[in-house]
């Protein structure tokens, strides 16, 4: 899997601007400076125990050099020993182990969208890769070939040591702060000696544990190879088989002094050959919520099916009869413009996924159990699922009623909700960070799924969706744009990562086809389509109705096109930040889906 650059500060901030309309402003916000100097108020670390980690989640981090006295304040979750040390308990490391391509960077970036985002877990997690720091290191005309990995070259053991050393040292310093919790070490690790170093730096601070990927079927190395060789920055402007030569040269090199994880004595999770649905799981060691939670995480995404191509498509449902009255809540059904979206969707579905002569179309479509998304969806020729689930955010005692009428009847929740959206609880209702833990198993079950997935659902809750697969710290979630009549495509990347691209429907242009003519044209065989379930009546519900936590179809194939993607956000609503290059589209939002379209925004 081709290695993602170290976590890079975005720099993008949140406009203060006062949230007059509900879930309408976007940001990525940048990360905690993973360099930043530990500063006065953050306790020296004693010099390192005997190896072996604490407890049975492991433990990390402190740095060589460094004595045991000065400590300065202990935050929660540590723990002093009699040494003089401070074990800080809150905090986690987990290392990578196993050779180049066995897909280290795409677990790592996996667990780090499911550590940050989750609510259930809510710890700040952060991403450093070795290589990428070897790459800023690199000299403007230095050559890192498979011979620079030799280790017999003591020039490049030195470069490889320095970058490993500032990889620490970052890390270090990250979750010395109030701010870090877990911490990802995405390298190769694959000898004892290396691993006994970094016990040694890590041993009595701070947990830690092991996560060690083995591969041995030469179909997925040579897929995983050559997607890597696509986007690696190593091989930038190489011709791909020239790049899989050189990096087959270089896996060699560290083959001749790989060691594999033996002691038992260690905290690890051993995986090999998952992906293949032929390999198993070694857990060794293993205890404790967190690490507990990320074997059952790592079941999930380390599977059989890993490396098909899929997509996953997001969509609010269409404007709905609160929408025009600016109602919260409730479970109205579509409005004249909300119908007309409903009916231009599986034609502007349909121009997304490619169709094969060879390959049956099949898709499956995710809604919540309330009208608005079980109408908008009713004309997608394929399987439906009804998840409560993906139901909006439950307003409680504001429901059905506008912003305007909750601050004039109920000003002191108007005004919590305005200091805190994220975690502001509606009376006898949801907060976002309800709403977040509510969708976790949604959010597994797309992990798990194979092809294609339609999730047509609510602006709540496509934003906790939305923010898992994209890495957006939980504090941007409520103010990410997810406009009305749009289609969100996300592609899943080699590394683990996803790409987007949106595309706002107009609905309003050319009359889209009759469902009795898509019905034609998906069992006619001319566009290559297999019809894979009967496209229902105008009226007709969706053909499948199972609780949240049941599973899902298995579905369908895909493939991207260049298109201009685009997002606003209502005028006079939150503060906006776009994820993508803006185009000027409308963008009505709101917890319950509020308010009519505004005027296009530039």
């Amino acid at each position: 899997m081709p290695p993602s650059c170290a976590e890079t500060e975005s720099g993008l901030g949140l406009d203060d601007a006062d949230e007059a309309d509900a879930d309408a402003a976007t940001g990525l916000a940048s990360a905690p400076s993973g360099s930043a100097a530990a500063g006065a108020t953050v306790e020296a670390l004693a010099t390192a125990g005997p190896s072996g980690s604490s407890g049975g989640a492991g433990a990390a981090a402190g740095c060589e050099g460094e004595g045991s006295s000065g400590l300065g304040q202990v935050g929660g979750g540590a723990r002093v020993r009699s040494s003089g040390t401070v074990v800080r308990k809150n905090k986690l490391i987990i290392i990578m182990v196993g050779l180049p391509g066995r897909g280290k960077t795409f677990l790592c970036n996996k667990i780090v969208h499911y550590l940050n985002v989750s609510a259930t877990l809510g710890h700040a997690t952060r991403h450093f890769n070795v290589g990428a720091y070897r790459r800023i290191q690199k000299g403007a005309h230095e050559v890192q070939s498979a011979a620079f990995f030799d280790h017999n070259n003591e020039a490049g053991m030195e470069a490889r040591n320095r970058a490993l050393n500032a990889a620490l040292d970052d890390l270090v310093s990250w979750l010395r702060t109030d701010s870090g919790q877990v911490a990802v070490f995405d390298a190769t690790n694959t000898t004892e000696s290396r691993r006994n170093l970094l016990r040694s730096k890590f041993h009595g601070h701070f947990q830690y544990l092991f996560i060690e990927t083995i591969c041995s079927d030469p179909a997925v190395l040579e897929q995983n190879y050559r997607n890597k060789m696509k986007y690696s920055p190593d091989y930038k402007g190489v011709d791909v088989d020239q790049a899989v030569a050189d990096f087959l040269a270089r896996i060699a090199k560290y083959e001749e002094v790989y060691e594999p994880i033996v002691d038992r004595n260690l905290h690890y999770i051993k995986l090999t050959d998952m992906v293949t649905g032929r390999g198993y799981m070694d857990i060794n060691r293993i205890s404790g919520y967190l690490p507990g939670k990320i074997v059952f995480f790592l079941m999930q995404v380390a599977r059989p099916g890993l490396t098909s191509v899929r997509k996953i498509f997001l969509t609010r449902h269409g404007e709905s009869q609160y929408n025009q009255k600016g109602l919260i809540g409730g479970n109205s059904s579509l409005s004249e413009r909300g119908e007309k979206y409903s009916r231009a969707l599986p034609g502007a579905l349909l121009e997304r996924l490619s169709v094969s002569q060879d390959e049956p179309l099949s898709v499956a479509v995710w809604t919540s159990t309330l009208k608005r998304t079980i109408e908008t969806a009713r004309f997608l020729p394929f399987p439906k699922l009804r998840w409560k689930a993906l139901d909006e955010i439950n307003a409680g005692i504001c429901d059905g009623m506008t912003y305007e009428g909750i601050a004039e009847k109920y000003p002191d929740e108007a005004a919590a909700r305005k200091r805190d959206k994220l975690r502001y609880r509606y009376p006898a209702g949801e907060s976002y960070m309800d709403v977040i833990q509510r969708v976790e198993p949604v959010i597994i079950e797309l992990e798990r799924e194979r092809e294609t997935v339609v999730v047509v659902a609510h602006q709540a809750v496509l934003r906790a969706v939305y923010a898992y697969f994209m890495n957006v710290p939980p504090e941007d979630i409520p103010r990410l744009a997810m406009p009305l009549h749009t289609l969100i495509e996300l592609t899943p990347m080699p590394d683990g990562t996803m790409s987007e691209q949106r595309f706002p429907v107009d609905i309003d242009a050319v009359p889209p086809a009759p469902a009795a003519e898509l019905t034609a044209e998906l069992t006619s065989g001319g566009s290559g389509v297999e019809l894979v379930a009967v496209l229902p009546e105008a009226s007709a519900a969706p053909s499948t109705a199972l609780p949240a936590a049941s599973g899902s179809p298995r579905s369908s194939v895909h493939s991207s096109s260049a298109s201009a993607a685009a997002q606003d956000c209502a005028a006079g609503s939150d503060a906006c930040l776009p994820l993508v290059p803006a185009s000027p589209a409308p963008s009505p939002a709101g917890d319950a889906e509020t308010v009519a379209t505004p005027p296009a925004v530039a």
